[in-house]
């Protein structure tokens, strides 16, 4: 298991040919950028003559530190005051010049994780935990793919503002197209007319599709170009209203 996903690993990055996000005080709209590129500006500063001299930093030194950071239980992130969606931020956007073949890299690593806490069990606690084995079955159904800005055309940012997501994000060696890895109810599931597992005698349900912040590179009304937080599909839940009259 170790060896396979070692494996994965090493062809997720393969693939993603694109600068990881850095740390960076901005105020507003996050603390993440992309470094080599600056934070606003117009189309035409990013795409011109000096865009290949700002150099993208490697990726990481070693796949195992990049393991060790994004694993760390101890690092605990705290919301600021001055930005209380901070709990909504997710990593679900790509740079790469084709579509992505696994899911993000931090959900590898959940899923290795979740294998790491297994092997530390003895053989009854794990069949006894194992989700098909209790007849586990999600309370709506949903469907997760990679999307590209040519599909989202817009989006609204953190200020409420409709902008336009830019489908491709210059970079030393030419272009590479920003992909979001959306998730949504899935329409043609079992809970398009509620959510499993409720009672309908008491409860109206409905299986709905929420979104959370990403980093993605943006132009507003007035054509300026930045990394802005914005608003894509991420999960599907159920809401619940009591039927009255009972």
């Amino acid at each position: 298991m170790t060896i396979l996903f070692l494996t994965m690993v090493i062809s997720y990055f393969s693939c993603m040919k694109a600068a990881p996000m850095k740390e960076a005080s901005v105020r507003g709209h996050g603390s993440l950028a992309y470094p080599g590129l600056r934070t606003h500006g117009t189309l035409e500063s990013l795409t011109g003559p000096n865009a290949g001299s700002r150099g993208l930093t490697s990726l990481a030194d070693t796949f195992e530190h990049v393991i060790e950071e994004l694993l760390d239980e101890d690092q605990d992130i705290q919301p600021s005051e001055e930005n209380k969606d901070a709990d909504l931020y997710t990593s679900r956007v790509m740079l790469s010049s084709q579509v992505p073949l696994e899911p993000p890299l931090l959900f590898l690593l959940e899923e290795y994780k979740n294998y790491l806490d297994a092997a530390n069990m003895s053989m009854r606690v794990r069949r006894h935990s194992d989700p098909a084995r209790r007849g586990e079955l999600s309370v709506c159904d949903s469907t997760s793919e990679w999307v590209t800005a040519a599909e989202k055309k817009t989006a609204v940012d953190m200020s409420g503002a409709t902008v336009t997501v830019l489908e491709k994000v210059p970079v030393p060696k030419g272009q590479l197209k920003q992909y979001f890895y959306e998730t949504k109810c899935n329409p043609k599931g079992y809970t398009k007319e509620g959510c499993r597992g409720i009672d309908k005698r008491h409860w109206n349900s409905q299986c709905r599709t929420t979104q959370s912040y990403v980093r993605a590179l943006t132009m507003d009304n007035k054509k300026r170009v930045g990394w802005r937080f914005i608003r894509i599909d991420t999960s599907c839940v159920c809401t619940l209203t009591i039927k009255r009259g009972r």
